[in-house]
């Protein structure tokens, strides 16, 4: 059996071989660069902003690897006059299809985390707005307990933004421009905050995340067609 069996699964992995080089010649010309832009423009994103100083944190490798990321950070910010504690997370996928079913009701869920709300926001900085979903977590352990908000939004190559995962799965299914990525931003912040203090605190994650990505926002200006 296992001599009748090793011819196919020798054939499986040719195959496999061979699809995966037809997937990298689809890929348009200036992706790489493109990729290479947003990399280097993560060093835009401020450690400090007036009374705020960001720590870098890890993340973790199975994560990116899952996630196809080309490029990620972790920084909290803590606010030295009030003590409070603001995190931003970005990832930038190197293909749209990677990114599908990785937003917070799904991995915080899958971290032991429990969903109590979800609500729209809208954030505007510097003449940029932004529609984004927030989702309020609470975690329950050994009679301790925690509670955190969640603000998430995904960015495409072609200035679109979404509060949700609508446009990811319509951008997975359209041509070669899926190869240029996209980006899930989080802001993460205490959820015993009232909400007009959270906001305040996501419009200060927004305006030090948006260097960065006016970037990602640029892929078609930045890729030619064809």
């Amino acid at each position: 059996m296992l001599k009748l069996l090793s011819p196919l699964i020798l054939l499986v992995m040719l195959t496999g071989v061979y699809l995966g080089r037809v997937n990298r010649e689809q890929v348009p010309a200036g992706v790489a660069a493109y990729h290479a832009k947003i990399r280097d423009a993560i060093a835009s994103v401020p450690y400090s902003v007036g009374s705020w100083v960001g720590v870098d944190r890890e993340i973790s490798a199975g994560a990116l690897l899952i996630l196809d990321a080309n490029v990620s950070l972790s920084r909290t910010y803590r606010n030295l006059e009030t003590g409070r504690s603001a995190t931003l997370l970005v990832v930038h996928g190197s293909d749209v299809r990677s990114l599908l079913g990785h937003y917070p009701p799904v991995c915080y869920h899958n971290q032991g985390w429990t969903q109590r709300t979800a609500r729209l926001v809208s954030l505007a900085v510097d003449g940029s707005a932004v529609d984004a979903t927030e989702y309020s977590f609470t975690y329950e352990s050994a009679g301790d307990s925690a509670q955190l908000a969640v603000l998430h939004f995904t960015v495409l190559p072609d200035r679109r933004t979404s509060p949700d995962m609508s446009l990811l799965e319509s951008a997975a299914r359209e041509g070669s421009s899926k190869y240029l990525g996209a980006a899930s931003i989080q802001f993460i912040v205490d959820a015993a905050l009232g909400e007009a203090e959270r906001n305040v605190e996501y419009e200060f994650l927004l305006k030090a995340a948006m260097p960065w990505i006016s970037v990602v926002e640029s892929g078609i200006e930045s890729v030619p067609e064809g």
